[in-house]
């Protein structure tokens, strides 16, 4: 059997072009084995692994002062790759429907798509130190880390996928609402000290992992909903820091940065705070409405 090296899909005997995609097949190179999936499509897990250092690193009080200007370049980008990033979600939509997967090509745009997000918005919300720039592929001074698991996908999720993330949409919603004024806190500390409260930047970071989530799950890079470990993995407080904050020095490396997250009990605390508070902004900001 043969399948088209662009999309996936299984092509019958004498197919000069694919069906899915309309790559041409027929004696040509672009029939080749079904690329392999993730070693963990086997076991049925489908990971979202966010890498982030849980210690506030220090920051120049200057670029904490002017960090919203700092970033509008990189959303500029950010906005017009988003805009391909949604045509090639449409894409995966319509091929996972006829193939169960999404196509190695699409899925490997949407994660470089998705990282590069996920490091401005971690330094919009004051979690790294450094102008992250335009980060596509994970290289060894990352300040975040993104890895997700390639796996076979259930049509039927498939197609009720825009009804089935609702839920992640609201709870999405009620998380950056009440998030707000908690940046606005470490915004003015930050100016002053130049590093955030620990049980903030933990808390918020919780808010960051889980926006990463939903928009892998809302467009089709994994199966699994986003709700698992929104209060963290396990209990930070446990844990002796033995390594000094994170800093905006190149010996920052991608292996440094854990992707299970020990959150401390205050952490916790506040992230329940956010969440209250956002479900009242929430519900104000939908009565006005």
């Amino acid at each position: 059997m043969a399948y088209c090296a662009q999309c996936g899909t299984l092509e019958v005997e004498g197919q000069k072009f694919c069906a899915v995609c309309g790559a041409p097949t027929s004696g040509s190179a672009s029939m080749a084995p079904m690329p392999p999936l993730t070693s963990s499509a086997m076991a049925g897990e489908a990971r979202v692994l966010v890498g982030l250092s849980l210690e506030p690193p220090t920051q120049a009080r200057w670029t904490i002062l002017i960090r919203l200007i700092l970033v509008i370049p990189l959303g500029f980008v950010a906005f017009f790759i988003g805009i391909g990033a949604l045509f090639a979600a449409i894409g995966a939509w319509f091929a996972s429907l006829v193939v169960g997967r999404v196509p190695d090509s699409l899925q490997t745009f949407m994660t470089g798509a998705l990282r590069l997000y996920a490091n401005i918005l971690a330094y919009a919300f004051l979690l790294t130190s450094r102008w992250p720039g335009l980060v596509f592929d994970e290289g060894g001074h990352d300040q975040v880390s993104l890895s997700i698991d390639h796996v076979p996908l259930n049509r039927a999720a498939v197609f009720f996928r825009l009804i089935m993330a609702i839920p992640g949409s609201i709870v999405s919603g009620v998380l950056s609402l009440g998030a707000y004024p908690i940046l606005f806190v470490m915004w003015v500390v930050g100016i002053v000290t130049g590093r955030e409260p620990r049980a903030f930047h933990q808390a918020v970071a919780l808010v960051f992992r889980f926006q990463i989530r939903f928009q892998a799950y809302a467009y089709l890079l994994t199966p699994t909903q986003p709700f698992l470990g929104l209060m963290g993995d396990g209990d930070g407080d446990a844990v002796t820091v033995s390594s000094p904050a994170v800093t905006s020095g190149p010996e920052l490396a991608t292996s440094s940065l854990p992707t299970t997250w020990l959150i401390a009990k205050n952490a916790r605390n506040l992230t329940v705070a956010i969440i209250m508070l956002g479900v009242v902004l929430y519900v104000f900001q939908r009565g006005r409405g």
